[in-house]
């Protein structure tokens, strides 16, 4: 569409349309101009320079100081690593099962003493091979050899002497005299040089004959084994 422009008029007088822009264009830009100049009258009265509006425009800048380098800063430490414990296992006991309880036995009864109620008490060492058939030992009291003490020897058990009794300490062969180095001992002779067989009990008398020990039997051979036995008594 092509635009159409009235011509301007002065005093019955017509311009080229070229001239018309011009002059409506220099109206247009007095009017612009004479109502800026209204307002800078009226905020101050007194027109800015160029100097002043570009100060206005521009803000300042104040240059900051300098900023010092950083010192040597030692990196930062890492917190200790502390090792999580792991949780023990629970250990349950396993309960052992209580056996049933058994009746206790009752203790055997206490074996009665065969040599209860007798002042001695006899003690066999044995029997040995011997040209003599003789029963012999020692009286011992209190762990002292004991003389003074009658011991008889017989064919059955508290009987009657089958020889003379012994008194402990004498000499075997002299009855009345104490022999010091035979100190408590006692020797009953059934057979001088010789070996004879025979079952023989000997134990211990008071002067009274009252038995003051149990009877050990000896059974003595008439050939090699046991022909001399060794029988002690103690208190």
């Amino acid at each position: 569409m092509q635009e159409t422009f009235v011509p301007l008029r002065v005093g019955l007088k017509r311009f080229p349309p070229t001239l018309t822009l011009i002059a409506y264009g220099g109206i247009i830009w007095l009017i612009v101009l004479g109502c800026r100049t209204a307002n800078l009258v009226a905020q101050g009265g007194a027109t800015p320079t160029r100097a002043a509006i570009r100060a206005t425009v521009r803000p300042t800048f104040t240059a900051a100081p300098p900023t010092a380098p950083p010192t040597d800063v030692p990196p930062p430490t890492a917190p200790p690593v502390v090792p999580t414990r792991a949780p023990a296992p629970r250990i349950v006991p396993t309960r052992v099962p209580t056996p049933a309880k058994t009746a206790t036995p009752a203790p055997p009864p206490p074996t009665p003493d065969p040599y209860a109620g007798y002042y001695y008490k006899p003690v066999n060492k044995g029997c040995v091979s011997a040209p003599n058939t003789r029963i012999q030992g020692t009286v011992i009291e209190n762990g002292q050899k004991k003389n003074g003490v009658l011991v008889r020897v017989s064919d059955r058990e508290g009987g009657g002497p089958s020889i003379n009794d012994f008194t402990t300490g004498v000499d075997p062969s002299d009855y009345k005299h104490q022999d010091p180095s035979l100190q408590g001992q006692y020797r009953l002779a059934l057979y001088e040089g010789q070996r004879n067989a025979g079952n023989w009990w000997v134990f211990v008398i008071d002067n009274a004959g009252n038995l003051l020990s149990p009877g050990v039997l000896v059974t003595t051979q008439d050939g090699d084994g046991c022909n001399t036995a060794t029988i002690d008594f103690v208190h």
